[in-house]
């Protein structure tokens, strides 16, 4: 990666931090540094990897009740360990010992890392002092360290010899199971839902001729796997595949990571007038959503037979965007006031981010809508008090996901530059930028991140940018640069998106499959993903609603309505659209149609 990703670091660090949460009671040494009580107890966690020799990553997190200064940890390795990058204070290693230096310490406790190397054995070291007072000590095994890889992908042994010859194993698939990695998207294949492919079968078929053919080329792509209510999770009535069965579809399809959406809070999509929220804080909907939803993903996800498989966690896509745009709203007012987004979000951090398989990527929005510097830094704010005050804090993310479900171009090719003038007048005034400095997602994304890491969180947080409908070709793409003199005309005749208003988030006519999932595409992007699989409604449009429905057409996807963001251009909406997440064929047709890079 371009920009040195340490995602081993932070997956491990917030492992940590999760032990030690969990553990029970303090204190064995007790002194006074720089004025204050120093009760210490550390907690020590290792994942390794090889037979006989390998490498591994610690973590230790030490625990106190006051601030400390000046702070030294010690320790001896009691094998051949060594230390080959640490984080989050100055290592350094003399024969076996090691000592750990930082500066402040806040309380009640701080959590530092590092990687190393072993041969022979990996026993964990026990002599812990900070200050050079001895500390309670907590050791936690790392979870089955993984042997070299093995020749097959399932593990489990015939338990009687058969008289006929074994037959030759299988090769290792992608990715072995050395966990954590630095881009799960990097040198594997994504699993491919079937119950996308089947969607896509039905339109192909409808389609007849030669659009059948490239219609089928798509059934390889994979799309993400959106767990939206918790019978998602669990199964349940109308539900064609639990998590559990798609990532079995995974392991059987020999996929080396499989991306899914968390977006299950309570009173989600407060902005909207008809929320598809399943749960609600009045109704016990914030310990539901802890116990039945985030748990039993946790619950799943960790298991053994899973471990291999690379697991990228879009959280809770567009909440936190909601409570900077629709703060003068109700419904958002009152999820604001509560904090349950917050609290949720931060629940699914602690319990995803320890998993050594489990990549997490926040929600950071778009450009199209919070790109203004009035909603774009009060947005990184909110991210940022948001993670910090999860277990592991800034360490407990991998990333930001962008776009999710949205329009916004990856390039605009022909408007590179928001600051370009014409006859002296700049071209964030123009009736579509409308004074935003980000008329793309790529300069979103990267300002965003940047903004994140000025505000503390490490700098190899990626990004991931969803591109399943954001092509915009076809024949009302452009092919160069307006040459006209008006700022407007420039604009609307040099725009790739080719929407009246460009935060319309609904069914929007016009728009194209975009580029195809890639990893590492970008200095700074892990990966374009399609985290919307393409086809799938964004919401109920009317006029004409699908036969016994009991959903309300969302005014955002009412083809008759203006915009609800923008009250003088119309919603750009598609008729006649089913419900959120059922099959929209003729949608699918012209994203097909419209698809840049073409099909």
């Amino acid at each position: 990666m371009g920009l040195g990703k340490g995602r081993s670091r932070r997956t491990i660090v917030t492992t940590i931090m999760a032990a030690a949460l969990a553990a029970a009671g303090l204190v064995t040494g007790t002194i006074t540094a720089s004025g204050a009580a120093l009760t210490c107890e550390v907690t020590y966690t290792t994942v390794q990897w090889g037979t006989g020799s390998g490498g591994f990553t610690a973590g230790i997190t030490v625990r106190n009740g006051e601030p400390v200064t000046n702070w030294t940890l010690t320790f001896t390795f009691p094998g051949s360990q060594r230390i080959t990058q640490g984080w989050s204070a100055q290592w350094s290693q003399s024969g076996a010992r090691v000592t750990a230096q930082g500066r402040s310490w806040s309380g009640p406790s701080f959590t530092i890392g590092f990687n190393g190397s072993w041969t022979g054995d990996n026993p964990p070291p026990t002599d812990f002092a900070v200050n050079g007072v001895p500390c309670k000590v907590i050791l936690v095994p790392s979870p089955s360290p993984s042997p070299s890889p093995s020749p097959s992908p399932s593990p489990t042994p015939t338990p009687t010899p058969t008289p006929t010859p074994t037959p030759t194993p299988t090769p290792t698939p992608t990715p072995t199971p050395d966990v954590p990695v630095d881009n799960p998207f990097a040198g594997v294949t994504g699993y491919v839902n079937a119950d996308w492919t089947a969607n896509v079968e039905r339109s192909a078929a409808a389609a007849g001729g030669t659009a059948a053919e490239r219609i089928r080329g798509l059934k390889t792509t994979p799309t993400a796997v959106w767990l939206d209510r918790i019978t998602k999770v669990t199964g349940g009535a109308g539900v064609t595949r639990s998590l559990e069965d798609h990532l079995d579809a995974a392991l059987a399809q020999k996929a080396g990571y499989i991306t899914v959406v968390l977006y299950d809070l309570p009173d989600k999509n407060c902005w909207s007038l008809v929320s598809p929220a399943e749960l609600h804080a009045a109704e016990d909907g914030l310990n539901r959503y802890k116990t039945e939803f985030v748990d039993a993903i946790a619950g799943i996800v960790g298991k053994p037979k899973y471990r291999a498989l690379r697991i990228a966690a879009i959280v809770e896509p567009r909440s936190l965007a909601d409570l900077v745009t629709g703060r003068h709203t109700v419904g958002c007012t009152a999820a604001g006031q509560s904090g349950v987004y917050q609290t949720g979000i931060r629940y699914a951090l602690d319990r995803l981010a320890p998993l050594p398989n489990v990549y997490t990527y926040l929600d950071a929005a778009h450009s199209g809508l919070v790109g203004w510097d009035d909603e774009f830094q009060p947005l990184a704010d909110l991210i940022t008090s948001t993670v910090q005050g999860s277990a592991a804090g800034v360490d407990g993310v991998d990333g930001i996901a962008t776009n999710v479900a949205d329009y916004i171009p990856t390039e605009e090719t022909y408007l590179p530059d928001s600051s370009l003038t014409i006859n002296g007048v700049s071209i964030r005034t123009s009736r579509f930028i409308d004074w935003n400095p980000y008329i793309d997602e790529r300069d979103y994304a990267t300002a965003m991140r940047q903004a994140l890491v000025t505000r503390g969180f490490p700098g190899s947080i990626g990004i991931v940018i969803d591109t399943s409908r954001n092509g915009w070709g076809g024949a009302a793409r452009p092919t160069s640069v307006s040459v006209s003199g008006d700022v407007n005309t420039y604009v609307d005749q040099s725009r790739l998106d080719r929407r009246p208003y460009r935060a319309s988030p609904c069914n929007q006519k016009g728009a194209g499959l975009g580029a195809r999932p890639a990893a590492a595409p970008l200095p700074g992007v892990d990966a374009y993903l399609w985290i919307k699989p393409p086809g799938e409604s964004d919401g109920a449009g009317g006029p004409v609603l699908p036969p016994d429905t009991d959903r309300l057409v969302d005014p955002m996807c009412d083809p008759t309505a203006m915009n609800r963001y923008f009250r003088t251009a119309p919603t750009n909406a598609l008729p006649n659209a089913p419900a959120a997440g059922d099959w929209h064929h003729d949608q699918f047709m012209m994203l097909v149609g419209n698809a840049f890079p073409a099909l």
